[in-house]
């Protein structure tokens, strides 16, 4: 793999946190499912959103990346993306941890044994990478501030 597509990776997670210029912006708190459906190929709804609308799995090619792996889109109920999650070849890791601190705030770092938890706020949206030294792939979360306590609640609610 080249440098050229490692660098595609990394810009292209770091333009979650952004407007992006692809033909749809995949944005937390812009992007609508609208927005996808006339963009992407749906390939699975996998359930609800704690904020009430669909959770859905997109294609990876259609990205046309290489190196992602898998991206996974959660809705509030007014149809605005509230959780983006991405999945990446490891190779790519330290370059998108270094374009991420290079742009963002680290809010926190719960590293430890080779795994990897980071944290980062871009505006209202915390950007969270997991790393696990076993996976030969990592994640990218992007979670709304109505997501987070949306979870918070339901995870009390059930505790």
């Amino acid at each position: 793999m080249n440098t050229a597509a490692f660098a595609d990776v990394a810009a292209y997670l770091l333009s979650m946190t952004a407007i992006a210029p692809e033909p749809v912006s995949l944005a937390v708190g812009l992007t609508t499912i609208i927005d996808v459906q006339q963009h992407y190929t749906i390939i699975d709804r996998i359930g609800t959103s704690y904020t009430g609308g669909p959770v859905l799995n997109l294609s990876e090619w259609e990205i046309n990346l290489e190196g992602i792996t898998d991206i996974q889109l959660a809705f509030n109920d007014k149809g605005v993306l509230d959780v983006a999650t991405v999945k990446a070849d490891k190779l790519h890791l330290e370059e998108v941890l270094e374009g991420l601190r290079s742009k963002l705030e680290v809010t926190g770092d719960e590293s430890s044994l080779g795994s990897e938890n980071i944290f980062f706020m871009c505006g209202t949206t915390e950007v969270i990478v997991e790393s696990h030294p076993l996976d030969s792939q990592f994640t990218v979360n992007y979670i709304s501030a109505d997501f987070k306590h949306a979870r918070s609640v339901a995870q009390q609610q059930y505790a």
